[in-house]
């Protein structure tokens, strides 16, 4: 299975006015990032435009939003005006947005997301049940993938998702520029451009790299220059390692939209992942 991560640039919020523009445009990419099991979002620093430093926050903290499951939302996140709008986005449904349950049902090795709370110094997670369950951790008031020991008595441990079966969403962080992103990761790396070469012609070499490296990093240009500009601004080229590639040939609009690069890209890509 191939690891399948994404880097967008944190101006990719320039063109929304509003916090309900902002959270549209981040539920979009949420979802197709969902649907094509995005595991890494990274949110890389665009030094060849000007940026509000909110932005990154906006989009780093609705992305987490939409990617815990709805039964923790509210233990995890308070009230605050970037999750203004999230009650009318379209949900997810990834599947580990599991929904609550009788705790009798409960499987023994299930894996579930939970939060961990501390009670007459004892430790429990909360994981969608009508009670907490004894956790055998140390992340204190932290969201934490566990699994469910089901022996007379629950209780939890934690697990990781790299050792998991199956898609368990995606994790976000940030990248100080570009080419300390592409430079500090291990994988292959396909960035998009109208400029770029046909991705067909190119794919078969791809894929057969991909065989060996297992990672693949899927990097998007900003609203107002694409990467190679972004790239000058930091005194830096596009390395002949890495596939600058055009997903759209004679594309019949003058932009493509961030959120419908990353639909319309991963979407081709999967089908060569897959075949």
């Amino acid at each position: 299975m191939i690891n399948l991560w994404v880097a967008l640039p944190d101006s990719c919020l320039i063109e929304s006015q509003t916090i309900l523009e902002k959270s549209y445009k981040i539920s979009q990419i949420s979802r197709a990032c969902s649907i094509f099991r995005v595991k890494k979002i990274f949110i890389y620093h665009d030094k060849s435009t000007k940026v509000e430093k909110i932005d990154k926050k906006i989009a780093k903290i609705i992305l987490e939003y939409l990617d815990t499951p709805p039964y923790l939302r509210k233990k995890i996140y308070p009230k605050m005006w970037i999750l203004k709008h999230a009650g009318i986005l379209p949900p997810i449904k990834s599947p580990h947005h599991k929904t609550l349950i009788d705790i009798k049902n409960i499987k023994n090795n299930e894996i579930r997301f939970g939060i961990v709370t501390k009670q007459n110094d004892s430790l429990y997670v909360d994981v969608g049940l009508q009670k907490l369950i004894k956790y055998k951790g140390t992340q204190i008031g932290k969201k934490v993938l566990v699994k469910i020991s089901n022996n007379g008595e629950l209780s939890a441990e934690d697990s990781v998702k790299e050792e998991l079966e199956g898609y368990w969403g995606y994790d976000v962080q940030f990248a100080e520029s570009l080419s300390s992103l592409l430079g500090n990761t291990n994988c292959e790396i396909l960035m998009t451009s109208i400029e770029g070469l046909q991705f067909t012609k190119h794919v078969d070499e791809l894929i057969d790299k991909l065989k060996l490296s297992k990672n693949l990093l899927v990097v998007f240009g900003g609203p107002k220059f694409g990467l190679r500009k972004i790239m000058e601004y930091e005194n830096k080229k596009i390395s002949e390692r890495h596939y600058f590639l055009n997903m759209f040939p004679e594309q019949g609009t003058q932009t493509v939209r961030l959120e419908e690069a990353i639909l319309g890209t991963l979407s081709i890509v999967n089908n060569y992942l897959h075949t």
